[in-house]
């Protein structure tokens, strides 16, 4: 079989051809992908740098405070929140920036992984934009709904807790192991019922043509009837990336930790004992980790591009196979 044949989109293919083809295709063509996305992929890094500094020097003195209210008042104080307030909005805007610049940066990959399903070919860019500003809007609009759409869960299981807590007071506090337990489970469930969004995102990236719900609501039952095979493609190619992440950002995890803990200390009236430019090392360490990060976690975006050809060629041969049997 010859390297195009063994890396067409429109096959049926276990998982474990999906796992196979999408590192070919990944590490076949990995300079293209590169040259196509650093300069985004680098913005993305610099987000998460400024995003992974400011919460490193910061959240110990926020989490000291909530917890200093919650001793003095038994609860977590508004006081608190109000005084932190401006901190925290700069914290949730960088993260929110660090994963628009996600979608921004993985916009390039997703244009060749694109051109790859109509030509079976992966061409090099010729310029550093090789996305267009379609594709990234594209790309920006399917992340942020379907982070929108894995909120829901969330949303109604705080608004049972606060419905409960509403009806009868201390209710949280009296049966904390319950309500975590219950957190856990509700997490889990919404884990493997959310499972189908992967497809339906890489569904909504190749095909122009319909609204990111109209995807959804198509994509979602097909999704479902192939939930194994998603389970099993993420479940090892999460793994991969957990474990290769791991050894990159242990750089970062370390820093991370000893500015917290030099920061608790601060707090406690101990002297600071770490130098003065280490806030700078602390970016430029979040920094390269990140950028080399993004290309590792990029091998779930090619597997996601298998499995979504994957499934839509079982989901024509189906349909096909149902047409005929009408017919007959």
């Amino acid at each position: 079989m010859n390297k195009q044949d063994d890396t067409t989109l429109l096959k049926p293919r276990g998982y474990r051809r999906i796992l196979s083809a999408g590192f070919h295709l990944y590490t076949g063509y990995f300079r293209r992908f590169f040259k196509a996305s650093w300069q985004m992929a680098l913005l993305y890094a610099i987000a998460c740098g400024l995003s992974g500094t400011l919460t490193t020097i910061k959240l110990p003195e926020i989490t000291l405070a909530i917890m200093n209210q919650m001793a003095a008042y038994q609860g977590i104080m508004v006081e608190t929140l109000k005084e932190y307030a401006f901190t925290i909005l700069e914290i949730v805007g960088l993260l929110l920036l660090a994963l628009a610049t996600l979608a921004l940066a993985s916009a390039p990959i997703i244009a060749k992984l694109k051109e790859h399903k109509e030509t079976n070919i992966i061409s090099s860019p010729p310029h550093w934009l090789s996305a267009s500003p379609a594709m990234m809007g594209r790309s920006l609009k399917a992340l942020f709904l379907t982070i929108l759409v894995m909120v829901i869960p969330l949303v109604l299981f705080l608004v049972v807790i606060y419905a409960t807590e509403t009806v009868s007071p201390h209710f949280v506090a009296n049966h904390w192991i319950t309500c975590i337990a219950s957190f856990i489970i509700c997490t889990i469930l919404a884990i493997l019922l959310l499972q189908p969004l992967f497809y339906v995102q890489m569904k909504y990236l190749m095909e122009s043509t319909a609204s990111y719900w109209k995807t959804l609501a198509k994509g979602y039952a097909a999704g479902m009837h192939h939930w194994g095979t998603l389970f099993l493609v993420f479940f090892v190619s999460g793994m991969f990336v957990t474990l290769v992440g791991l050894v990159i950002m242990m750089p970062s995890y370390i820093l991370n930790f000893a500015n917290q803990e030099a920061q608790r200390g601060l707090l406690m009236g101990d002297p600071l004992g770490m130098p003065s430019h280490m806030p700078y090392l602390t970016f430029i360490t979040y920094l390269a980790c990140n950028f080399m990060q993004f290309y590792v976690n990029q091998i779930i975006l090619v597997h996601s591009y298998y499995l979504y050809g994957s499934i839509e060629t079982k989901e024509k041969e189906k349909n096909q196979l149902n047409e005929d049997r009408t017919i007959n």
